[in-house]
């Protein structure tokens, strides 16, 4: 698909993402895209790496599109690190404004979810959070 439409309504601050399919399916609209970078560095020596190791998917809870949760399933590659002194043999690629170490949402819901904690916290946050469409537990 790559519709520019859909490219700059969820990755407009992100660079290196290519929207391949946007699919409503239900009470969800599930995004399905890749990382476009020929790239990464690695997080432990910093060397530019472009030996694929292998692919996946991850999936990252966005912000609610129309009232509807929002599920980025984004294919992400583990590099080989190319120094040889590195002791981090291989890495995950990371989207710098998407993306970041075990995460399992978006860095824009997980800022968006900081915040409501710091300001309401315990079952108000919790009940914004629903109301926003973000699935949270109260602590």
């Amino acid at each position: 698909m790559g519709d520019v439409l859909f490219q700059d309504l969820w990755f407009h601050r992100v660079e290196g993402v290519v929207v391949e399919s946007v699919i409503p399916d239900g009470e969800l609209v599930v995004v399905r895209a890749r990382t476009a970078a020929e790239r990464a560095a690695c997080p432990a020596c910093g060397t530019a790496s472009v030996r694929v190791h292998s692919r996946y998917v991850r999936r990252l809870a966005d912000s609610a599109v129309g009232g509807r949760q929002a599920l980025i399933e984004l294919q992400v590659r583990r590099f080989r690190c190319s120094q040889q002194g590195c002791l981090q043999a291989t890495f995950a690629e990371q989207v710098d404004g998407l993306t970041f170490r075990h995460g399992r949402r978006s860095a824009g819901l997980q800022t968006v979810l900081e915040r409501v904690a710091v300001m309401l916290a315990g079952r108000a946050g919790s009940r914004l959070a629903h109301a926003l469409a973000a699935k949270v537990s109260r602590s």
